[in-house]
């Protein structure tokens, strides 16, 4: 079972997620929220299972800690009740990602114009989010404010990361773009319930909602296994 889980684990997943798609188009509820649920843990599974994690070290808990934060996440998003323990959920998650991406600082020890980029254009999203949404947000808007600045510094971490020598090219193909995704599905997200539901509502926009954050798990979680896989290698 764990040979396969490590071969086909990531396949799986994404037929889950279309699975999940295709019953959130057709209205299928139960298996919406069925394989909605099951995602996550999939993920879990699967980083779990990798040869590398026999010779665990701390900082792969944090992958399975952030994952898991996720997956309570997705099941308290379940109900818009709970909105507020569902963005919490979130922020440990990104807690977590910032924790891992932390210690991965430039080879030559200095950023380059790509990293100021990146805080420029992050710092200007940000900004943007909070002038066209803060007043339908109401009190909502100092969490989320909170999570916006966590999840930036999750991304900006991974544009880092990308400076350093034993995750450049991790980096660029899977952190940074499934940051970009997770950042463009939170966003969506946002703007659907403050701002379009009441306004001009969008068919179906919950499924570029769960497939932009579906790649954007995905992609992270190949990435800690490609990085872990890499450099276990030389212990």
């Amino acid at each position: 079972m764990k040979p396969f889980i490590q071969k086909f684990g990531i396949t799986i997943y994404m037929l889950i997620l279309m699975l999940h798609l295709f019953a959130q188009l057709l209205g299928y509820t139960s298996l919406q929220y069925g394989s909605k649920l099951v995602l996550l843990p999939l993920l879990m599974l699967f980083f779990y299972a990798q040869p590398f994690f026999a010779s665990a070290a701390k900082t792969k808990y944090l992958i399975l800690l952030g994952l898991f934060g996720s997956f309570l996440g997705d099941a308290f998003l379940l109900s818009e009740a709970y909105f507020i323990p569902g963005m919490i959920a979130f922020m440990t998650t990104h807690i977590f990602n910032i924790l891992f991406f932390h210690p991965l600082k430039p080879t030559n020890g200095k950023l380059n114009s790509k990293y100021f980029i990146a805080l420029f254009v992050l710092t200007a999203f940000c900004v943007f989010v909070y002038s066209f949404l803060k007043d339908a947000m109401g009190a909502l808007i100092y969490p989320i404010l909170v999570y916006m600045i966590l999840i930036s510094t999750s991304a900006l971490y991974t544009v880092r990361a990308s400076l350093n020598a034993k995750a450049n090219k991790i980096a660029d193909l899977f952190w940074t773009p499934g940051m970009l995704f997770f950042i463009a599905s939170d966003a969506v997200l946002a703007f659907n319930k403050f701002y379009w539901s009441s306004q001009s509502p969008i068919d179906n926009i919950g499924l570029v909602t769960m497939a932009t954050y579906g790649i954007a798990q995905m992609l992270l979680v190949k990435g800690f296994q490609l990085y872990f896989a890499k450099t276990s290698t030389r212990v």
